[in-house]
């Protein structure tokens, strides 16, 4: 049995590296083994059999591991972001607190990646908590002023956001009388309470996925942190809250359109709100940051259909999966891009800014990307004549506002880093690690596993009108982008 090796190597692997800090001159050792330790995890996501647990009746209150298609999908995420962010950091990062950069790496990368293998309540939440407190390492880590702020509104968001949590996953198990997570959904149906399990639940991974009013971390954090932090804290960590819904929550067990309403109330002032603020922004970074609180803000809003309409929830499940694959090895190119060098020769620049363009032009949606997939999913899946929940009439238009926003975030990013963009010399291990991940994010979607790919790739085929419903979007944002830059000038930087 292959599975049982690669879910314990994927914890024990980044722990043992955790020896290399022991020794002032084993850094450098502990640099390069940085993209050579999600690399069981990499294996498991494409490799392992779904639904065959490991059993570790010795580990905490007895603990299951183990990987199905979901779980599967985020891992393949995850695990190929932080291989290609950790060959990104050997050529960004210097001798200058080097241990201490490595070692919240790795802590953090642990508890990320143990999370989406766990199935029992007691190790899904202690990796959760262990991602959740190690990455304040990686926030301060340059130990500005800036930094230390950030760190503050971090860990008092985390903080909170970790009291809720606790509090709704007890509280579900004492009513499902059991410790593990696939029992918690239909006991949360089946309970008296299940308003305020939901509440917390919904209040407690809320705060990792950047929920309106939980978000306030995001744009402190993520420009503050080392790149390569920025791309695995954006592209990884927030997807984890996103998993902690799909595997806690109701879908599927009862209709709630109170909840379903409210989530998507949420879900489009997130996608709305965060790209009217990161419109107003001029540091790359920032932007990227509400960008991702924008993207976030379209996936809660499937996440509120599907609890809303139990008929849907499996596709709408398979469509966020898609999505937040997708999203998230876009966006962390998009941040690993923020800190490469233009070339001194201006004819390989075009070729620079091609591969920058072409994951921001996939989260738009792109056609024949994986962003095209991703958001046509989205639309299939929420034709407001398949739901009689309140806000359901109002889907598409919030789809198709949320498609143009992203595009005007786009453009405002890459005006942005032009400003910013600097002409150098790039480290070897930072042209491969960002170009790595660049190929991910074009190619990690066909390599989905079984029925997720399946109903990724019929997704591929659409009809004209279906991709001008794609189209459209990008070209209204386009002009609208061009019009303004037309009438600042193009030497305005400013667009507040």
């Amino acid at each position: 049995m292959i599975t049982a090796p690669l879910l314990l190597m994927t914890v024990i692997l980044p722990l043992a590296s955790l020896l290399l800090a022991l020794r002032p001159r084993w850094q450098e050792s502990y640099r390069y083994s940085l993209p050579l330790l999600p690399l069981p995890a990499i294996l498991a996501s494409l490799i392992a059999e779904p639904h065959d647990w490991l059993e570790l009746p010795w580990l905490l209150i007895g603990g299951v591991w183990g990987l199905d298609e979901l779980r599967q999908s985020f891992l393949l995420l995850t695990s190929l972001l932080w291989a290609t962010a950790g060959i990104f950091a050997i050529g960004y990062l210097n001798t200058r607190k080097l241990r201490a950069f490595c070692v919240f790496w790795t802590l953090t990368l642990t508890g990320n990646l143990g999370l989406i293998i766990s199935v029992d309540l007691a190790s899904f939440y202690s990796f959760f908590a262990l991602m959740t407190f190690a990455a304040y390492g990686l926030v301060v880590h340059d130990g500005t002023d800036e930094a230390n702020r950030a760190g503050r509104v971090y860990l008092a968001m985390a903080v909170a956001g970790e009291m809720a949590l606790l509090t709704g996953l007890l509280m579900a198990a004492h009513q499902a009388d059991s410790t593990l997570l696939t029992e918690l959904p239909g006991a949360i149906a089946d309970s008296e309470r299940s308003g305020l399990i939901i509440a917390f639940l919904v209040s407690g991974f809320g705060v990792k996925a950047g929920l309106p009013i939980l978000h306030f971390w995001l744009p402190l954090a993520h420009p503050v942190a080392p790149t390569p932090a920025s791309a695995v804290l954006s592209g990884a960590m927030i997807k984890a809250g996103l998993l902690g819904w799909l595997v806690t929550l109701p879908f599927g067990e009862l209709p709630l359109p109170a909840w379903g309403n409210m989530l998507v109330v949420l879900g489009a002032t997130g996608a709305l709100g965060g790209a009217i603020l990161g419109l107003k922004e001029v540091r790359p970074k920032t932007i990227l940051a509400y960008s991702s609180i924008s993207q976030m803000g379209l996936i809660t809003l499937m996440v509120g259909a599907a609890i809303s309409n139990t008929a849907q929830a499996a596709t709408l499940l398979s469509a966020i999966a898609l999505y937040a694959l997708h999203h998230g090895l876009a966006k962390g190119c998009l941040f690993l891009s923020t800190a490469v060098e233009l070339p001194a020769e201006r004819r390989f620049r075009w070729l620079v800014w091609l591969l920058i363009g072409l994951p921001g032009l996939s989260l738009a949606g792109l056609p024949f990307t994986s962003g095209a997939a991703a958001k046509f999913a989205m639309k299939d899946s929420l034709k407001p004549e398949q739901y009689d929940f309140a806000m359901a009439e109002y889907l598409p238009l919030i789809m198709s506002a949320g498609a143009v926003a992203t595009m005007l975030l786009i453009w405002r990013f890459l005006w942005a880093l032009h400003q910013s963009a600097r002409t150098g010399h790039n480290h070897p291990f930072k042209w491969l690690g960002w170009v790595a991940a660049t190929v991910c994010s074009l190619v990690a979607f066909w390599f989905l596993p079984g029925a997720w790919s399946e109903a990724g790739h019929s997704w591929f085929a659409v009809t004209s009108s279906e991709g001008w419903s794609l189209i459209w979007p990008i070209a209204l944002a386009t002009a609208i982008a061009g019009a303004w830059w037309f009438v600042r000038g193009r030497n305005d930087t400013g667009i507040s």
